[in-house]
């Protein structure tokens, strides 16, 4: 997109454009006869010559129905809003090439959906993936997340703390906003299939394939082809798809191949799902990525067990989920992955679950080791040890250059993660490593400094969660250059979160973007953690007698105060759940909300009233850095509230062994999971005494 306009006047000046593009103009001086708007032109040696940049174009291509585009709009400045494409790019012949969206930040006037339009297709464009832990400097050109409605262009202007800067943003009038790291990201464009510039990609060594062989006169070139999706997938074969759609997110649907489309499409048709109207078996386009070969037939004749992984058939599909509890008759609860719900199957509308691995099937037993190693249960003088796994149970190895997570135990810091590079190893089990997120006191260069070899994980995979969070989910919070893991308490408008984090019983509101799912790493595997949800009901625990720990019923609490209502229930005692004062009731009652337990529909935290005899003040928050010693009396964080116990051994890595006298257990926890334990007597804190 690129023309000259040339000066009429003999004036001397220079080119600045490459010689090589000197051919452009020869080939414009050809056509200068069929200019009707220029008689005569003086060119002189070197002659005048000016070169305009028209921006770059956006070459509209085709996008299919649920698709995550940005469309351009410019008035009253420029800015992509990001959108979802509701159907696939129509035939020119059709709506002049428009393209029907659903935008995720711009809603109708005259209610409250989301606002739904016909765009040109060259102003969309594919939404950019997402690059976590990008960090910018004054200068840099970037795109800011603009009012929570789309991407404006702007120019770092400065550099604040916790990871905020000043941004100026192009356009008519000068406009400076201050954005959090998570509202910018580099400002490329859209070009002819490409971005510009380029995205980076981590590259990751691959082990023991030599792509450059260097012998003694020569070079020797092994070249890696990995095999087309045409080889894999041909027509007419049978194969199961996994569906994006809203409703059967997740599921896997038998079809058969038609044709390619492209290098990685294939036009499917199911086999038991149908059209709209029902008159014929749908048909669709479907990335490569999201087929797989009918699995081979795995004969159960044994029932299935709790925890089982199997597939359910459901809706015309097979859902993955997991067998939560063993009815009678053959029959099961099955507990759903994607949705979370727990519905009843017989045994045959289950089969094992197997998994496609570098086509080859695995099963999920031979697939997902965690099971066998992660609940342990031995019997020995009646006494039950379960190991719970503390996210910590291989060694992983670390490389020179590698990127990390290491978690900080330091007193205020506990529990939480940050972004690092190895440097080197130091001796068997330390390695230096470089810090990211984090300077020196001065500033002047990224913090060094020894870290062992247990509190290093390599960083989890990116998962961009699209849906919102939901209630007690457990996640990963961006806060002071670093990931704290914690529990979504409250679901906010906005795409807001309030986040409880229980190792300093604080909450603070996040946006949805600075939110991460919570993964731990098992058995050399990064595992989703399951969401935490207590299904205790809290009982009215009137006429019950004060225990050591209690508070007398005298004791006064204010309106909003936080405070930990202690549980006598079958299965629960002992244990202290997190809360606060809505009003008191008299009579020694108040009514509470707690911060970890929710209602039966799971819609919201629960609120009810308690005796005063079974609530305290939260105690004071202590951050042991130094580590447990046996016989510690300690608070074990455990299903969404504190436990009381006694550390029983000091493990590798900062992590205990955990005896609940209660529960008659042994629960296996990492140092930030616990608390020094301090009971609350006579209108003070008293700490435990170890025994």
């Amino acid at each position: 997109s690129t023309f000259f306009n040339l000066k009429h006047s003999p004036e001397k000046c220079t080119y600045n454009k490459a010689p090589t593009q000197l051919s452009l103009l020869f080939l414009f001086l050809l056509h200068l006869p069929l200019l009707p708007t220029i008689s005569t032109l003086t060119v002189s040696n070197p002659f005048s010559l000016r070169v305009f940049h028209m921006p770059l174009h956006t070459t509209p291509q085709c996008f299919n129905k649920g698709d995550a585009v940005e469309v351009l709009k410019t008035n009253p400045f420029t800015i992509w809003l990001p959108a979802t494409v509701l159907r696939s790019t129509p035939c020119k012949k059709t709506r002049n090439g428009q393209i029907y969206v659903e935008f995720q930040t711009h809603y109708c006037e005259e209610s409250s959906g989301s606002r739904r339009e016909y765009v040109n297709a060259g102003d969309v464009r594919p939404a950019p993936p997402p690059e976590l832990h990008r960090y910018f400097k004054v200068g840099d050109n970037v795109e800011v997340f603009y009012k929570e409605k789309g991407w404006r262009k702007g120019k770092v202007d400065g550099i604040l703390e916790n990871s905020m800067y000043f941004v100026l943003l192009d356009g008519v009038e000068e406009e400076i906003v201050k954005v959090e790291q998570w509202g910018l990201r580099v400002y490329r464009v859209w070009d002819d299939g490409s971005w510009l510039p380029p995205l980076e990609f981590q590259q990751i060594p691959q082990k023991n394939i030599p792509e450059v062989e260097l012998k003694s006169r020569g070079v020797k070139l092994r070249i890696m082809c990995s095999r087309s999706w045409k080889e894999t997938f041909s027509e007419g074969m049978s194969v199961e798809v996994k569906r994006d759609k809203e409703g059967c997110y997740g599921s896997w649907h038998t079809a058969a191949i038609i044709e390619s489309v492209g290098y990685d499409k294939f036009l499917v048709e199911y086999q038991k799902l149908k059209t709209v109207n029902g008159s014929q078996f749908l048909k669709e386009e479907v990335d490569a990525s999201c087929i797989r070969p009918c699995p081979p037939e795995v004969q159960s004749f044994h029932q299935f067990e709790h925890l089982d992984r199997v597939d359910a058939w459901l809706n015309d599909g097979w859902w993955e989920g997991h067998i939560k509890v063993v009815l009678g008759g053959l029959k099961y609860i099955v507990c759903l992955t994607t949705t979370e719900e727990e519905l009843v199957f017989e045994h045959s509308m289950l089969r094992p679950r197997q998994e496609w691995v570098k086509e080859k099937w695995f099963t999920a037993r031979e697939f997902d080791k965690t099971r066998s190693s992660s609940d342990m249960t031995l019997k020995s003088k009646e006494l039950k040890i379960r190991i719970k796994c503390s996210g910590r149970t291989s060694k992983p190895k670390f490389s020179k250059g590698m990127r990390v997570e290491v978690r900080s135990d330091e007193e205020g810091y506990q529990g939480s993660w940050y972004t690092a590079v190895i440097v080197d190893s130091i001796g068997e089990h330390k390695f230096l490593v470089e810090y990211l997120t984090l300077r020196t006191e001065d500033e002047s260069e990224p913090l060094k400094e020894k870290a062992d070899v247990s509190d290093i994980r390599p960083c989890p995979p990116v998962i961009q969660r699209i849906d919102r969070f939901k209630m007690l989910e457990e996640v990963d919070a961006w806060y002071n250059e670093g990931w704290w893991v914690g529990l979504i308490c409250k679901i906010l408008d906005g795409l807001k979160y309030m986040v409880y984090f229980w190792t300093t019983n604080e909450e603070l509101v996040f946006d949805h973007f600075t939110l991460r799912p919570h993964q731990e790493w098992i058995d050399g595997k990064w595992v989703i953690a399951f969401m935490k949800k207590s299904k205790l009901q809290v009982k009215s625990k009137l006429n019950l007698k004060r225990q050591n720990g209690g508070v007398a019923s005298h004791t006064n609490f204010c309106v909003g105060a936080k405070v930990e209502v202690r549980s006598d229930e079958e299965g629960y005692q002992g244990s202290w759940y997190p809360a606060t004062i809505v009003r008191p009731l008299g009579n020694g009652k108040y009514l509470l909300q707690y911060q970890t337990l929710e209602t039966d529909d799971e819609t919201d935290l629960l609120t009810e009233e308690v005796d005063a005899l079974f609530i305290r003040p939260s105690p004071l928050v202590i951050q042991q850095a130094d580590q447990f010693r046996p016989l510690d009396e300690v608070d074990a964080w455990h299903d969404g509230g504190w436990w009381a116990g006694q550390v029983c051994k000091v493990l590798i890595g900062s992590n205990y062994t955990v005896y609940f006298r209660t529960a008659n257990e042994i629960l296996e926890f990492q140092h930030s999971d616990l608390r020094p334990r301090q009971n609350w007597l006579d209108g003070e804190w008293i700490a435990a005494k170890r025994v």
